[in-house]
């Protein structure tokens, strides 16, 4: 668990959590501006003879949008990667000044997080995100969400190392160093823990957008702040994240949910197992959480 004394940081905290989310969206919308720029300018021949008629000029337009969509991954993998470096700059920063603003609790023995606990950080990643997929699937909700199709669509219109290395590895480094590493650490600088993980997991869902992701942005952003409190290293949510991202990649590209949706009877018993498997690895990890503290409080 993370300092618990008060850090209030110089300037409006409301400035200080609205800004970095303002920073990978002015990120994301260059690379977009860049990208659009260089199709337009390899295809210059085309945009003129479509000029000739408003029919022409729509279909070279949605020929565009379709390019830009077929290409999401590749997209927001470029933009993850130019933000990178301004989130663990904020880390760092924002690490020195409750070093030398803080006061260190006493009698708080130092603790590491025992390896086997990446290994159920991993696994309930894995069971989590299919049994969350799963119900959503479900719920039917993606059917009435455009936008949710959409970004479907784009993201798994890559080839799938790209997915892999994108999806799998690139954004959720990108997501975790934002929303857990810099927002979640400043909200929790302000308040108890519990109120920082739900503020932070609203904010996460909020950002996703669409219905169906914000739902599964909202219950997995509470999984990540809270593994993120409880091992006290961004290592957790990282692992926990792209565990899940690329446990869908795998099932998605290697027709994984046709199987488990072939029947009724196996899908409801793969639910219900990984459900199930994900709440043991979930109490694994909160028992590591109650031992760390019975340890520092020694």
């Amino acid at each position: 668990m993370f300092n618990n004394q008060s850090n209030r940081r110089p300037g409006n905290p409301i400035v200080g959590i609205i800004v970095p989310i303002l920073i990978y969206w002015g990120i994301s919308f260059l690379v977009d501006m860049v990208v659009v720029a260089a199709y337009l300018t390899a295809h210059g021949q085309e945009l003129m003879q479509a000029y000739e008629s408003q029919s022409a000029l729509q279909t070279f337009m949605e020929e565009t949008m379709t390019f830009i969509l077929g290409h999401s991954t590749e997209i927001t993998s470029a933009s993850a990667l130019l933000a990178l470096p301004f989130y663990i700059y904020m880390m760092r920063k924002d690490e020195r000044y409750r070093k030398m603003f803080v006061e260190p609790e006493e009698h708080k023995t130092p603790w590491k997080a025992p390896a086997v606990s990446y290994v159920y950080t991993v696994l309930l990643g894995v069971t989590a995100g299919i049994a969350l997929n799963n119900i959503l699937i479900l719920s039917n909700l993606g059917s009435i969400s455009v936008s949710y199709q959409t970004t479907s669509a784009g993201l798994y219109a890559a080839p799938v190392i790209i997915e892999i290395i994108g999806l799998g590895v690139i954004v959720p480094v990108l997501e975790e160093c934002l929303y857990r590493g810099v927002i979640f650490r400043r909200l929790r600088d302000l308040m108890p823990a519990k109120k920082a993980i739900l503020f932070s997991a609203v904010i996460f869902a909020i950002i996703h957008g669409n219905i169906v992701q914000f739902l599964y942005a909202l219950v997995f952003g509470l999984l990540l702040s809270y593994v993120y409190e409880s091992f006290e290293s961004i290592k957790a949510p990282i692992i926990l994240h792209a565990s899940a991202n690329l446990g869908s990649v795998l099932l998605t590209e290697g027709n994984g949910y046709g199987w488990i949706f072939h029947t009724p009877l196996r899908m409801g018993m793969v639910t219900v197992i990984c459900a199930f498997t994900a709440s043991v690895f979930f109490v694994l990890i909160r028992n590591l959480e109650n031992s760390k503290k019975m340890l520092q409080n020694y």
